[in-house]
């Protein structure tokens, strides 16, 4: 079967950095922040974990988890004001911070952006979006022909060729 690492990635970043959250918005007047978690690596948040903003480091002081999001504390962030100057910033890590996974399986961000082909070549789009589902993932294929379905099962995804940011499917005859 094949699988994806959890995280949505909603707006893009540069090569070699990988997206694990988003700010939202100051709470408090000591600095704390909402944030929009994009990451199911359970250390990432931390206390002393190191997060990157528009590429500065920001080291984490505190987190606490909310059932919507987690309050997050940066050190040198320690006033409602400073918090207001990171409100919208993305939170990303260096790519090679991230965990190698087991074979076959997938961080969104690595599938997200490739192109999609059937075994006989025909050139169906490009994954746009991943659907997280209580059996497997479902990749969001959007091409010339318009949208296209495509679980995430083994008999169906053919092949997966990061270096070539490729996709290679076996679609059943219902798609």
């Amino acid at each position: 079967m094949i699988t994806t690492q959890i995280g949505v990635v909603d707006q893009s970043v540069e090569d070699g950095w990988v997206l694990v959250g988003k700010v939202l918005a100051p709470i408090g007047v000591r600095g704390e922040v909402k944030v929009e978690v994009h990451s199911g690596i359970s250390h990432r948040y931390s206390p002393g974990a190191v997060l990157y903003l528009d590429g500065s480091p920001f080291h984490l002081l505190s987190c606490r988890t909310t059932p919507r999001f987690l309050v997050v504390r940066f050190d040198g962030v320690d006033s409602r004001a400073a918090a207001e100057t990171i409100r919208g910033k993305i939170i990303c890590v260096p790519e090679s911070d991230v965990p190698s996974l087991p074979e076959d399986t997938y961080y969104h961000y690595e599938v997200l952006g490739m192109r999609v082909f059937t075994l006989d070549g025909e050139d169906l789009g490009s994954v746009t979006e991943i659907l997280v589902t209580g059996a497997n993932d479902v990749f969001v294929v959007s091409g010339d022909r318009g949208e296209t379905l495509v679980p995430a099962l083994a008999g169906v995804v053919a092949g997966v060729d990061l270096r070539n940011h490729r996709l290679t499917v076996d679609l059943p005859e219902t798609l």
